[in-house]
């Protein structure tokens, strides 16, 4: 049989940016629902915090088994072959374990942990979010395996159902969310459950067309096992101190007038969705290959596939940065302002997204530097940096908190992404030299000069479309069409590499011929 022909990194970006974007689409469509039905009110707090205390609690674990297990695959294919079936159900049944065990104390302690993650909960409020964990909490036996099986997809070139994971998520949830008007909110927890049941079967029916099979294995004494557990550690460590940010915001946002987590969720929804779709897409793309050339000993294209990372992402996060920056209202209000979504709540929302846009190309370029030293099986130096992106967050929160309430606890964390990304780029450089960052920075200005472009000609057509239709969603679409086209010209005319490696990996993916 012939040997698939592994595509590029922009090539595989393209699929998972256009996936990823329907997939989250209807994440949009969830957090509108909820707005519509619940607004910004203790049910929708609620809610939000026991959604989170799933990932909250196995995002470390998840994230961290998935990273190790792409590395240690990419090292096993190259040393030993045979041995990567074994080693995949052994890791299946390693997480499988886990979940139950964590669900298991979960239930014994549910509301010691549940007030962790809130705070300033009491009442119903809190008897609330205790009833609907107790019940979210079930998804983290399909949360577990579905991590390992997108590994796998991500391996053998399989991108489109790793881009739509989300897809069948929320589209349970939208439908529980309207199905509890007339049948009572306890549905909104089955309804994250039948969610990540239906997410993890697609993938699982994705895994089998690339011959996926799984069988128990309980032999974690493996040379392969102990390696991957001595990854998986660090790794988690620094993931889950990384989650616990977000943790932390909330917690003491419990403390602001009702409402505050809701604004920070919702806010944080929205540059999620740009962060997923785009940063994520382009990550999830060149770490297995980052992975396979650090296994390969090839150091050169290693640092090559890391330089076109950061432009690829860095040419399509900056102008969305400095658009959800200008429309920020506007964007916030298309999405979910009806129903019990008042203006006021548009208003609060909009100002955390605002400070969120600042810091999201720091937040991009991190990501794209801890799949490196991921790949280089460096585990230690991500796990200390997000100790200390933490520790700056925290104290600038307790700082900007009073003069600046929920804005405040935005912007400490663009800052301390800020200062933590320097601090990653320095000890790359020193682990495995220069990272060709002289030839980024000549692409970023570029791109830069083209975003300012674009805003000059997208924020006064927006002004003069507005005046004329009087309606928000077309006039908002019609400026954002042209100034992408506005920003695209540019950007070709200034000759920025990223731009034409972009068009490339359109052209191979749908003329591959």
């Amino acid at each position: 049989m012939a040997k698939k022909k592994r595509g590029s990194t922009a090539s595989y970006a393209v699929i998972l940016i256009f996936t990823t974007a329907l997939a989250k689409g209807l994440g949009f469509g969830r957090e509108m629902s909820l707005a519509y039905v619940y607004g910004a009110s203790p049910v929708s707090d609620a809610y939000f915090v026991a959604f989170s205390i799933p990932t909250i609690i196995f995002a470390g674990i998840g994230s961290a088994m998935l990273t190790s297990y792409i590395s240690s695959y990419s090292r096993i294919q190259q040393q030993n072959p045979r041995r990567l079936r074994r080693f995949t159900d052994t890791v299946i049944t390693m997480v499988l374990l886990i979940s139950v065990a964590i669900m298991c104390l979960f239930w014994l302690f549910k509301r010691p942990i549940v007030k962790l993650f809130a705070l300033g909960f009491e009442g119903e409020t809190l008897e609330i979010a205790i009833s609907f964990s107790q019940v979210i909490i079930i998804s983290l036996i399909f949360i577990g395996v579905y991590f390992i099986l997108q590994g796998y997809l991500q391996i053998h070139g399989s991108y489109f159902a790793v881009g739509m994971v989300s897809a069948p998520l929320n589209i349970c949830v939208i439908a529980s969310m309207f199905l509890s008007v007339e049948h009572g909110q306890e549905i909104l927890g089955w309804g994250v459950v039948a969610g990540y049941f239906s997410s993890f079967l697609m993938l699982y029916l994705a895994a089998k067309r690339n011959r996926f099979s799984y069988r128990p294995n309980f032999n974690f004494r493996t040379p392969e096992i102990r390696r991957l557990l001595l990854v998986v550690v660090p790794i988690f460590l620094g993931k889950a101190i990384t989650e616990l940010n977000t943790m932390i915001d909330r917690t003491i946002a419990s403390v602001l007038p009702a409402g505050s987590i809701s604004a920070l969720s919702y806010g944080n929804r929205v540059i999620g969705f740009v962060t997923a779709v785009f940063v994520i897409s382009v990550t999830t793309a060149a770490f297995p290959q980052m992975s396979r050339l650090s296994a390969m000993k090839s150091h050169r294209k290693l640092k090559r596939t890391f330089a076109r990372s950061v432009g690829l992402m860095s040419l399509m996060v900056l102008p969305i940065s400095a658009g959800v920056i200008l429309f920020s209202e506007e964007i916030v209000g298309m999405l979910f302002q009806r129903g019990a979504f008042t203006a006021y709540d548009t208003q609060r929302t909009a100002e955390v997204v605002t400070f969120y846009a600042i810091g999201l190309i720091f937040f991009s370029i991190k990501e794209v530097a801890l799949n490196l030293f991921y790949a280089i099986e460096d585990t230690v130096t991500p796990t200390v940096n997000s100790v200390l992106a933490i520790l700056i967050n925290i104290g600038l929160n307790l700082i900007l908190i009073k003069p600046m309430a929920h804005k405040g606890l935005a912007l400490a964390t663009t800052i301390s992404g800020g200062v933590t990304l320097v601090m990653l780029l320095v000890l790359l450089r020193r682990r495995i030299g220069r990272l060709g960052l002289g030839r980024i920075f000549a692409s970023l200005v570029k791109m830069a000069l083209a975003t300012a472009g674009m805003c000059l000609v997208a924020s006064p057509l927006y002004d003069l479309l507005y005046s004329k239709l009087e309606s928000v969603p077309p006039a908002f679409l019609l400026a954002a069409l042209a100034g992408a086209v506005v920003y695209a010209l540019l950007n070709i005319l200034l000759r920025t590499k990223e731009m034409g490696l972009l068009v490339v990996g359109l052209l191979g993916r749908f003329f591959p011929d």
